[in-house]
């Protein structure tokens, strides 16, 4: 088809927003090499060895011919009752509310919750706030509904509250709406930072004050590498601002598609209002349901925990012992990644040169909303959930070559 022609009949969205990456989507960067061998550092996909498919097949095949009725047909807007029941005592504990099943509704994956957040709260123009870095995708989501994303810095302890501060009353002052803030507060992605429980419940007050919500993106929260999990921002809220995000991807697995927002009953109400897919696969739901009824998930969520704190000490460490004079990182306490200054050399040389030598991971720059890579070129995000223990080893030893032939 003719561009022109094309071009004239897209919506405003799709031409502003353009293909995105594949950062964007959860792949893999995967970059030009012709190496035999390359090693993904790249996107946040669970460890494949650890997956519970003989468990998983087993509930989806209990689920099938127990239930055959109910998981061949339509799924609804809300989701599997049994699966929102599970969900809410499950929360329940983790957030310490008392939280029931129209508390939940039922997506595919966090990205499918974040649609619909964003198609019940933003009109065109709205203003969003996000943490400086973020993760790219939700950013080309916010702008797909033609709104406008303002970034505030953050560090190891959150996001800046006084900047925040000064930027919503900047953008007030401006007569613009803000409706909410997006935060990954639990092992951020990209930078991994944990936000401290005196952020959260600042970032609470905040939002009762000047009248807007907080979306919760949780997707990294129960992957936490100390004793116990950091209290949920969720838990510190009093007056239901809070939206929370939750997804199986990371627990279980990417490709199982179910995630959940987790908010007051009259706002998953309306989320319901705006929601026009009949629901994702009720099949998948009533096995998850079968799964954690059985306590599966919790025992499986605990060995990938050890798994993936076993993985980061190993990045790091080696990353010390053959890469130290080129990097310096924040060493995460949880979830997936390894947010890394480079000494040097530019992130875009350095992507480049390591994919040449088989090491695969995106650049920085795609983490901010710009993605200027003339502006944002010092960092780089190595995800080091998927590759095996002996590939991460394999792969500082080839960006300690990389460094060399660059830099020196």
């Amino acid at each position: 088809m003719k561009e022109s022609i094309l071009k004239s009949k897209l919506s405003k969205s799709a031409i502003k927003i353009g293909a995105g990456s594949p950062t964007d989507a959860g792949l893999g960067f995967r970059g030009n090499t012709n190496h035999p061998d390359p090693i993904q550092l790249s996107g946040g996909i669970p460890d494949e060895p650890s997956l519970p498919v003989t468990d998983f097949t087993e509930m989806l095949i209990s689920a099938s011919k127990q239930e055959t009725e109910g998981s061949y047909n339509y799924g609804g807007w809300f989701g599997y009752d049994g699966l929102r029941e599970h969900l809410a005592k499950r929360q329940s504990v983790f957030d310490n509310k008392k939280l029931k099943l129209n508390n939940f509704i039922i997506h595919n994956g966090s990205s499918g919750a974040l649609e619909n957040i964003c198609r019940t709260l933003l009109d065109p123009n709205d203003v969003v706030i996000v943490e400086k870095p973020s993760y790219s995708g939700t950013v080309r989501a916010i702008r797909g509904f033609n709104c406008e994303v303002v970034e505030v810095d953050m560090d190891t302890n959150g996001i800046n509250i006084s900047q925040l501060e000064l930027e919503i009353s900047k953008i007030k002052n401006s007569g613009k709406t803000i409706k909410f803030i997006y935060t990954i507060p639990d092992f951020h992605n990209p930078t991994g930072y944990l936000t401290s429980d005196e952020v959260k419940i600042k970032l609470c007050e905040i939002a009762q004050q000047e009248d807007i919500f907080i979306v919760e993106d949780a997707t990294y929260s129960e992957l936490y590498f100390d004793s116990t999990q950091p209290a949920p921002l969720y838990s510190f809220d009093k007056n239901d601002r809070v939206i929370k995000m939750g997804t199986f991807s990371k627990i279980i697995s990417t490709g199982i598609r179910v995630g959940w927002i987790q908010a007051h009953e009259d706002l998953i109400q309306a989320f319901s209002q705006t929601r026009f897919d009949m629901g994702n696969s009720p099949l998948i739901q009533r096995a998850l349901s079968l799964y954690m009824s059985k306590d599966l998930l919790d025992h499986h969520v605990d060995i990938v925990r050890n798994i993936y704190k076993n993985k980061m000490e190993t990045l790091t460490s080696s990353l010390i012992e053959n890469c130290e004079p080129y990097v310096e990182f924040y060493k995460p306490r949880g979830g997936f990644f390894l947010w890394v200054k480079i000494k040097g050399v530019t992130n875009k040389e350095l992507t480049s040169e390591a994919s040449n030598d088989g090491v695969m991971f995106p650049s920085g720059s795609l983490f901010y909303a710009d993605r200027d890579e003339n502006t944002w070129t010092s960092h780089v995000r190595m995800a080091y959930s998927r590759s095996s223990i002996d590939q991460i080893k394999e792969a500082t030893r080839r960006l300690k070559q990389t460094f060399l032939r660059i830099v020196d």
